[in-house]
């Protein structure tokens, strides 16, 4: 019989997630990269400023390509994006230790230390494509025992493996000795996907990234995928980031919303501003909601990836297509040739558009 993994010592009792203050916080992050075939580098995140409440689920959606993995990975410094990150700064709060601050941009040719660095197994990431993201001659239970050597380095082999077991029992694999000796291409999607969550989170991290976790799944599985990180998260005192263009997934699991569109942060707030009543201040946030209304109803324009015409560098990036500027109203110029504000409409809700500044 398997240990059932315990929970962090300093996590607080489940449902009761201390949110006092965020555990990450980003400030005007800027990642480039050099497309093949070209010498000079695009900024794909542009200016990024967020910030993570503790305990809290948060989800980035916007369109495919928007940026969103980009994000994320340069900030816990798992990208190989070159230059990668120029510009930026993160502090986090790890639990029992000190504040803790980082510029990230690169310096030279090397690569500043990443943020997961300054505390091993801190932070974990569930890849969007687990079993291309695994070696496929690998079974499952090496890479999770990996994780679990991260935290308990002196343990004999046989606690290791215990312990393995127990994560994989805790994503709900039936059989997971059995499970664990299967290949990437032996699983289902669903046993993939739950194989990742359990490797990313044998580390004990304080802060789980999911990434398009219910890629490829139907809709059964992917009620259980994200039913279960929630409830994960919830047991354990995590704070989840979910990284999904899945509007029916985010309005399901979201605390907090992040919306992104083009490389650049548009709107940051909570669930309510976005769902019930919703739908957000900046337009972008709607469409994206409208689209998705036309996807689940069937209608044949019902795409949430969009393919539109390049935005311009000059003004907001949403501006060429943005139904707010028809008939030229009064900020028109800010939103095509100026920089738009960033407004706090309250405390934790804040959007970046020239027309919510008018009070639009």
């Amino acid at each position: 019989m398997t240990a059932t993994p315990s929970r962090r010592a300093d996590a607080p009792p489940p449902g009761t997630a201390d949110q006092a203050g965020p555990i990450l916080r980003a400030e005007d992050v800027w990642v480039r990269v050099t497309p093949r075939g070209q010498h000079d580098p695009v900024a794909v995140v542009r200016g990024a400023s967020f910030e993570l409440a503790r305990g809290a689920t948060t989800c980035l959606v916007g369109e495919s390509g928007s940026g969103k993995t980009v994000l994320m990975r340069a900030i816990l410094g798992i990208t190989r994006a070159r230059p990668g990150v120029t510009g930026g700064e993160a502090w986090l709060w790890p639990r029992g230790a000190p504040q803790a601050r980082e510029v990230l941009e690169v310096a030279g040719r090397r690569r500043r230390r990443p943020l997961r660095t300054f505390r091993r197994g801190w932070a974990g990431y569930v890849l969007q494509h687990p079993c291309a993201a695994r070696h496929p001659c690998r079974p499952g239970a090496p890479p999770a025992r990996d994780s679990v050597a991260v935290v308990h380095g002196g343990a004999d082999r046989a606690e290791l493996t215990e312990r393995t077991h127990a994560w994989l029992e805790a994503v709900r694999l039936p059989e997971p000795a059995s499970v664990g000796r299967l290949h990437p291409h032996e699983l289902s999607g669903g046993m993939a996907q739950r194989v990742a969550i359990a490797v990313a989170l044998a580390t004990e991290p304080e802060l789980l990234v999911a990434d398009e976790p219910t890629t490829g799944l139907d809709w059964s599985v992917r009620r259980e995928i994200v039913e279960l990180l929630g409830d994960l998260c919830r047991q354990r005192g995590m704070t989840l980031l979910l990284i999904s263009h899945d509007i029916a997934v985010v309005r399901h699991m979201a605390e907090r919303v992040l919306v992104m569109y083009r490389g650049e942060l548009l709107e940051a707030g909570p669930r309510g501003a976005f769902f019930e009543p919703g739908p957000g201040l900046h337009p972008y946030s709607a469409e994206l909601q409208a689209r998705a209304e036309e996807l689940e109803s069937g209608q044949p324009d019902g795409v949430i990836s969009i393919v539109d015409a390049e935005p311009p560098e000059l003004g907001c990036r949403y501006a060429h297509r943005c139904p707010l500027l028809e008939g030229d109203p009064p900020f028109a110029a800010t939103c095509r040739g100026g920089t738009p504000p960033d407004v706090r409409v309250a405390d934790a809700h804040r959007v970046r558009c020239a027309a919510a500044g008018e009070g639009t």
